[in-house]
This record gives C-alpha cells, structure tokens and sequence, in this order.
C-alpha cells in the first residue's frame, strides 16, 4: 500500500506481523529498484506466512472467534458486572432526594454503624444476586475492590451534581432574566465562601412559576465589596450567565454587600442598572430585633 503523506510504500501483512525491520516495513521509497525488490518480496517466506496469518486473523474477525476470544469474552463478562453494579451503587441517587447522610462511623459494608448508603447496598444484595455475590467476595477477602469507599461516592455525587447544574443552568438560560442571591458566611474551616441561589420564571405547559436554584458555593478571597463583586461576576461567566440579563439581586444589609458607595449592589448596578438591589428583608428583620434589644440595660448585664 501507498502512503501519500510519507510517500512510500508499505507491506500491510507485514506491518502487522512481521517482527524484525524491513524496507516494506518501515517504508520503500526507492522507485528506481522497486522492480526487482517488489517480486523478491512477494515470494519472500517471511511475507507468505504473514499473509497467511493475515487471513487466519480475518477469518476468525468474520466469524466473531479470534485466537483470544474466551480471554476477550472474560474481560467483556467482566467489564459487564462492574457496570452493573455501578448503576446499583447510584442508589446516592435515593439519599440526596431525601437529604439522607451517607456516611457513618464505619466503611464496611457488615458493620452495623455503616449509615444509610452501604445499609441501602446490603439491602439491595438481599434480592441481587450479582450484588450478593460481590459483597460475599468483599467479606470473604476475595476482592479488594468494592466501588463503596468515600472517593466513589463523592465521584457520584460530583457528577451527579454536575449534570443537575447543567440541567438547572440551561432553563435559565431558556428563560433569560433572572435574579441572583449571594451569601457571605465563614464555612467549618473558618474560610469565607459564598452560597450562590439563582432566581428565575419557568414556562412549562402554558404555566408559570418562579423558581429558586442553589447554584453553587464559592470561595472567597476577600471580604471587600469589591472583592466579593469580582467573585460574584466571575462566576456567573463560568456559568455562561449573561451578565446583562439579570434583573435583581438580594444581599443582606452588611456595608460590604449593600454599601451604596463600595457595597456589592453598588458595583454591580455599575455593570448592569436593570439590577435592583433588594436587601434580605430576613436580615432586616434580624436586625430591628438586635437594635431593639440593645436598648434594654438588662440584655448587657444579664445578656439576655
């Protein structure tokens, strides 16, 4: 065979077969001599028998049973029950819909302090018989990989997450106005980190509603209003949330989020002047309560 990019010529039974180096093998480019070495290689031994395992190799393709056919039928059985048992494992799946922890105190699938996710897989086992099998192998020291621990499960539950975003993400877009919602709170690590809810109309079937969607949590650099704007208009162009689209935004009323000068809503509405600045009316409320109990002399000494 002739290859055009190389400008060569190439023994194709060969190159599949052939162990040791040769001219047709790693290409023939002297046309000058290409009569006498082409009939000297077409009656070459070494050539006669790689056109014979050439068409072995064929025939057994043809009839669905090469040389390694059982080892290539073990490793498809194989490939098979891991992915069966993959979709069992999305039972996650169940837990997230009911706000259900899925980790306990232990990771083994026997011990009785296991919590609900590997309770629901011993389960499950009761009426699979792949799944019984499997966990009997685990218990048994016969396999040592179980598709159960921690990191699968996060792996899930990423992805899973990440194919709900999407999903959430393309309605908005659909729907194109929206309103964003962002909260600043230290999370367990002392960190600074912003909880992200999107506001948006849904039309499905002549009905419409209005939908709040968490979105996502960011975390954050700093705590100025500036910084936390960058962050905000960052992220809503990683969503491909078009920035001048949105119509609302809400904070509470903390001088870094709703400073009018410096605020958050401030730097924004500089971005976008279709965005009206809505404070958190629960802060609001917070607020009138803590200003309210300031002013009794008991709440400083008894601190009630």
């Amino acid at each position: 065979m002739y290859s055009v990019s190389k400008n060569k010529l190439f023994c194709f039974p060969c190159i599949l077969f052939c162990t040791t180096n040769c001219a047709f093998v790693s290409g023939f480019d002297d046309g000058q001599h290409l009569n006498p070495r082409l009939p000297d290689h077409e009656i070459d031994l070494l050539y006669k028998q790689n056109c014979i395992k050439w068409k072995e190799l064929e025939k057994r393709l043809l009839d669905d049973k090469p040389i390694d056919f059982e080892v290539q039928k073990m490793f498809k059985n194989e490939k098979e029950k891991w992915r069966y048992i993959l979709k069992i494992i999305v039972d996650i799946m169940f837990c997230g819909r009911n706000n259900l922890a899925l980790r306990g105190h232990s990771e083994k699938i026997l011990d009785s302090k296991k919590r609900i996710f590997l309770d629901l897989i011993e389960l499950i086992s009761h009426y699979n018989p792949n799944l019984k099998e499997h966990l009997i192998a685990l218990n048994e020291g016969k396999s040592k990989i179980s598709y159960f621990s921690p990191t699968i499960q996060n792996e899930f539950i990423e992805l899973m997450g990440k194919t709900v975003k999407t999903k959430i993400l393309e309605i908005i877009e659909k729907s194109k106005y929206y309103a964003i919602l962002f909260d600043s709170t230290p999370d367990f690590s002392h960190k600074e980190q912003l909880s992200q809810i999107i506001r948006y109309v849904q039309i499905s079937n002549n009905e419409v509603t209005v939908e709040e969607r968490f979105i996502d949590f960011i975390e954050t650099k700093e705590n100025t209003g500036t910084g936390l704007a960058s962050d905000i208009v960052d992220k809503l162009q990683v969503d491909i949330l078009n920035i001048n689209n949105f119509r609302g935004q809400s904070f509470d009323n903390g001088t870094n989020m709703a400073g009018k000068i410096k605020g958050v809503q401030a730097k924004i509405t500089k971005l976008n002047k279709l965005a009206f600045f809505i404070p958190c009316t629960a802060h609001s409320l917070n607020l009138v309560g803590v200003h309210a109990a300031e002013t009794s002399p008991a709440m400083g000494i008894y601190a009630i």
